[in-house]
C-alpha cells in the first residue's frame, strides 16, 4: 500500500495544481444550480416548531411527521439555538460542507485503496468524474435540503467499511456512518442492509478462495470468518441509533413509518421509474459507467481475489430497484446523488485496467519496462476523454439551458436540447440519436408526471414562493387567531413565513387523513408527490377559515387583492379573505382591520379608463391594469391571460425580456379574481361587473400593452394592444380565431 508520506513531493505537487481545474469546474456548475426548494422550508418549520418548545410538529398540538430527514433536522435546530443562524441562511452552506466532506473521502479512498495504480493519474480522473458531473453540482447546494449529508455518510459507510472491514474502528466508523445516513433518509436502512450483507459474504467468499481445498466445505470454518466481535462492531452502534429512533417515532407519532411514506406512496410504479433511470442513464452516462465498475470488480477478483468493488455496485442496485418501484422522485435525480461518488473509483478502475490491456501493459513491461507505466496512462486517459464527455456532456447542456430560464412559464415545460442550443453536443458521435431520447424521457417524466423537475424549474418556483411569504418574516407574532386554519397545496415558505397559522396540506406530506385517503386514478394520470386528496367534506369537517395572499405594503393595494386587510407590522399588510366575515371582524378587530366595499370597487373602476372591450374588459389606470368580466365562471377564468409590456426604453426589460423586446407578466385569471357577489351579497355589483383583477404594472414608461386570453397549444379567446388612451376592440368572430404564440 502507498502512503502519502512516501510519494515524492513534486509529484504531489503537480497532482494538486492538475486537480485545482476541477475543483473550479465543480464551483461554477455549482453557482449556476444555486437553489432553494420550497420543500426545505417544511423542515424549517418543523425546526422553528421544535425551538419555541411545540415539539418536533408542523401545526402545534398534531403529531405528524411529515418530515423524512430526522438527523437534518436536529443538525438546523441545533445550528439555530447555538449560534442564531435560521435555517434559511444556514442550509445551502452545510451542503457545501458536506460537499467538501464527500471529496475528502474520495481523495482517502484513492490513497488507500491497494488495488489502484497510477493514483496520481487515478485522483486526477476520480475528481473529474465527480466535479464536472452537473448533477453532483445541482446538489451541491442541496436546495436546503439533506441530500448530500446522506451523500457523504452513505459513501463514508462505503469506503471505511471497503478500506479498513479488518480493524474495528473501521468497523465502528463505518456504523456510525451507516446510522447517520439512516437518520438522514429512511433508505439509508435498505443501504445499511446491503453493506451488512456485502461483509458477511466478503468474509465467506475471501475466506473460501484462500482456505485449503479440504477445509472449504466447512461450513463452521465460513461462519469463523466472521467474528462476532466484528459483527457487534458493525452492527451495534447502529441496531442501537436507529432502533432509539424507531421507537421515538412509534411513541410521539404513533407510526413505523414517516408519514411522508404514505402521502407519497400510492402503488408501485415501474412505468415511471423505468422513464426515470433511463433519463437518468442518458444524461449521466450510467451506462457507461456501470459496465467499467463491473470491470473493475471482476479485474478485482481476478488478479486479487478481492469483492471490494462488489459494494457499490450492491448498494446501487438494490437502492435503484426500490427506487424504480415507487416511479423515480419528484426531484432531479436527487435520489441518486450518492452514485457518481461511489462509482467514481470503480469507473476509474476499470478505466485503468481497459487501458493495461487495450495497450498491451503486460507484454510491454516484460519487454521495455521503463516504458510500460507511460503507455498505461496514456490508455487510460484516451479512455477517460470519452468517458467524461457522456457522462457529463447532456446533463451539462440542460443546466447551463436552464440557468438562463428566468420567465415564470419556463417552468411550466420541459428544455429541449436542439440545434439552436447545443448544435455542439449534436455534433458529437451518437448524440444525435442519445438527446432526442433523452428530451422525450424528460418530457414524459417531467412535464406528465411531474417526476424528475429539473432544477431550473424548481428554482423558479421557490423563487416565486419564497419572495411572495419571506415578507411576512417581519409579522407580528400572535396576530393570527388560535382557531385560524388554511390549506394550501404548496406548504413550505407559506408555513415557515406564517408560524402561527395552523395549515392543511392538501396532498397529505404532514395530515394523516389525506396522506391515506385511497387514490383512484391510474398510474398513467399520476403526478408525483400529487396524487392524495383530501377526502370529501374533510376540509369543511377541519373548518378551514382563512386564504391568506401575499403581503403588500399598503392597506389600499391590501383590498385590491382580497375582501379584508390587517395591519401586521411597520409598511406590512395582510390581505385576506374569510368565508365568514363575522368571524374574520371578531377575530381581527382589534388589529386595524380593513373591509373592502361596493364603493371601494366602485371608485377604483371610476378612476380608471377602458382600454379593450373584450370578454373581459381591461381598464389603465396608470399604475395598474383592472380587468373586469360579467360572466366568472369557472370555464371564463380557467384560461390564461397573457399581458406583454413594451417599455418606452428597452433597457428596463429584465435579461430574459430584452430576447423578445417586452416584459411577460402573464398569469392565470382564476389565481387572481376577486368574485364580487361572493362578497357584496347586500349590493348589486357595480356596473353590472362580476369578477375583476387587479394586475400592477413596472414602474417605467410604458409604450404599449399587448393582452389577451387563450387555450393552452390552442386558440385566442380575446385579445387586444393598446397605447395610452386608445380603446381597442379585442372580440373575436369565430372566423377569426388564430393560434395564440407561445411566450
Amino acid at each position: 500500500m502507498i502512503a502519502v508520506r512516501h510519494a515524492d513531493p513534486r509529484a504531489v505537487i503537480v497532482v494538486v495544481l492538475s486537480c485545482l481545474p476541477w475543483l473550479a469546474l465543480l464551483v461554477w456548475l455549482a453557482s449556476l444550480a444555486w437553489f432553494m426548494t420550497d420543500d426545505a422550508f417544511i423542515t424549517f418549520r418543523y425546526v422553528r416548531n421544535l425551538l419555541e418548545g411545540h415539539g418536533l410538529v408542523f401545526n402545534p398540538g398534531e403529531r405528524v411527521e411529515g418530515y423524512s430527514n430526522f438527523l437534518w433536522a436536529l443538525e438546523l435546530a441545533a445550528i439555530w439555538k447555538l449560534f442564531g443562524l435560521a435555517p434559511e441562511a444556514v442550509a445551502q452552506w452545510l451542503s457545501v460542507g458536506y460537499t467538501v466532506g464527500v471529496l475528502a473521502v474520495l481523495v482517502w479512498w484513492v490513497l488507500r485503496d491497494a488495488g489502484l495504480a497510477h493514483r496520481g493519474l487515478a485522483l486526477w480522473m476520480v475528481l473529474g468524474l465527480v466535479c464536472g458531473s452537473a448533477t453532483f453540482a445541482v446538489w451541491t447546494s442541496g436546495g436546503g435540503l439533506e441530500t448530500r449529508q446522506f451523500t457523504f455518510f452513505v459513501v463514508a459507510a462505503m469506503v471505511g467499511l471497503m478500506l479498513h472491514n479488518g480493524s474495528r474502528r473501521g468497523l465502528l466508523t463505518a456504523s456510525f456512518c451507516l446510522a447517520g445516513a439512516a437518520l438522514t433518509r429512511p433508505e439509508g436502512v435498505l443501504l445499511a442492509l446491503c453493506c451488512f450483507g456485502w461483509f458477511g459474504v466478503q468474509r465467506m467468499v475471501v475466506g473460501w478462495a484462500t482456505a485449503p481445498a479440504s477445509g472449504r466445505m466447512s461450513y463452521r470454518r465460513l461462519v469463523a470468518w466472521i467474528a462476532w466481535r466484528e459483527v457487534v462492531c458493525l452492527a451495534g452502534p447502529f441496531v442501537v441509533l436507529v432502533g432509539a429512533h424507531v421507537l421515538f417515532r412509534l411513541a410521539y407519532y404513533g407510526e413505523w413509518l414517516p408519514n411522508t411514506y404514505y402521502a407519497k406512496h400510492v402503488r408501485p410504479w415501474y412505468e415511471s421509474g423505468l422513464r426515470y433511470y433511463g433519463a437518468a442513464a442518458l444524461e449521466t452516462g450510467l451506462y457507461l459507467l456501470v459496465p467499467l465498475a463491473l470491470l473493475a470488480l471482476r479485474e478485482g477478483w481476478r488478479v486479487r481475489r478481492e469483492v471490494t468493488y462488489a459494494l457499490p455496485v450492491l448498494c446501487i442496485f438494490v437502492h435503484a430497484v426500490g427506487v424504480m418501484r415507487v416511479g423515480g422522485d419528484r426531484f432531479e435525480y436527487r435520489l441518486l446523488d450518492f452514485y457518481w461518488p461511489a462509482l467514481s473509483v470503480p469507473v476509474v478502475a476499470g478505466i485503468l485496467a481497459l487501458g493495461s490491456r487495450l495497450c498491451g501493459v503486460g507484454s510491454l513491461r516484460k519487454l521495455v519496462p521503463s516504458r510500460a507505466g507511460l503507455a498505461g496512462r496514456a490508455c487510460a486517459f484516451a479512455i477517460f476523454v470519452p468517458v467524461f464527455f457522456y457522462a457529463s456532456a447532456i446533463q451539462g447542456a440542460f443546466l447551463l439551458e436552464g440557468s438562463k430560464e428566468r420567465d415564470w412559464v419556463s417552468r411550466k415545460r420541459s428544455i429541449e436540447l436542439d440545434e439552436g442550443n447545443a448544435s455542439w453536443l449534436l455534433a458529437a458521435p451518437g448524440m444525435s440519436v442519445l438527446v432526442p431520447m433523452s428530451n422525450e424521457l424528460r418530457r414524459q417524466s417531467f412535464v406528465e408526471h411531474l417526476v424528475a423537475v429539473p432544477v431550473h424549474a424548481l428554482r423558479i418556483h421557490a423563487e416565486g414562493v419564497i419572495g411572495k411569504w419571506s415578507r411576512y418574516g417581519r409579522m407580528e407574532r400572535g396576530l393570527i387567531p388560535d382557531d385560524a386554519l388554511a390549506t394550501r397545496g404548496a406548504i413550505g415558505a407559506f408555513g415557515y413565513y406564517l408560524p402561527d397559522l395552523k395549515i392543511i396540506d392538501h396532498f397529505g406530506l404532514t395530515d394523516a387523513t389525506i396522506a391515506r385517503n385511497p387514490v383512484k386514478r391510474p398510474n398513467h394520470e399520476r403526478r408525483m408527490a400529487h396524487d392524495r386528496e383530501p377526502p370529501p367534506g374533510y376540509l369543511e369537517a377541519r373548518g378551514v377559515n382563512l386564504q391568506i395572499y401575499g403581503a403588500v405594503s399598503n392597506k389600499v393595494r391590501a383590498l385590491e387583492h382580497a375582501a379584508f386587510a390587517v395591519k401586521a407590522g411597520p409598511g406590512l399588510w395582510m390581505p385576506f379573505d374569510p368565508p365568514d366575515h363575522d368571524w374574520a371582524i371578531k377575530r381581527f378587530s382589534g388589529h386595524g382591520l380593513a373591509k373592502r366595499d361596493a364603493g371601494w370597487i366602485a371608485g377604483m373602476l371610476e378612476h380608471a379608463k377602458l382600454a379593450i372591450r373584450s370578454d373581459f374588459d381591461v381598464y389603465h389606470d396608470g399604475n395598474r391594469l383592472l380587468y373586469t368580466g360579467a360572466e366568472c365562471g369557472d370555464e371564463a377564468v380557467a384560461p390564461p391571460i397573457f399581458l406583454h409590456v413594451f417599455p418606452e426604453d428597452e433597457g428596463n426589460l429584465p435579461a430574459y425580456g430584452r430576447e423578445y423586446g417586452f416584459h411577460s407578466l402573464d398569469f392565470r385569471f382564476e389565481e387572481r379574481w376577486l368574485p364580487l357577489d361572493f362578497y357584496f351579497k347586500d349590493a348589486p355589483a357595480p356596473g353590472g361587473v362580476g369578477c375583476i383583477a387587479v394586475v400592477d404594472l413596472p414602474g417605467y414608461e410604458i409604450a404599449r400593452i399587448r393582452t389577451g386570453q387563450y387555450v393552452p397549444d390552442g386558440p385566442w379567446l380575446w385579445h387586444g394592444e393598446f397605447e395610452e388612451g386608445s380603446v381597442v376592440d379585442g372580440r373575436l368572430q369565430s372566423t377569426d380565431r388564430i393560434q395564440a404564440p407561445s411566450n
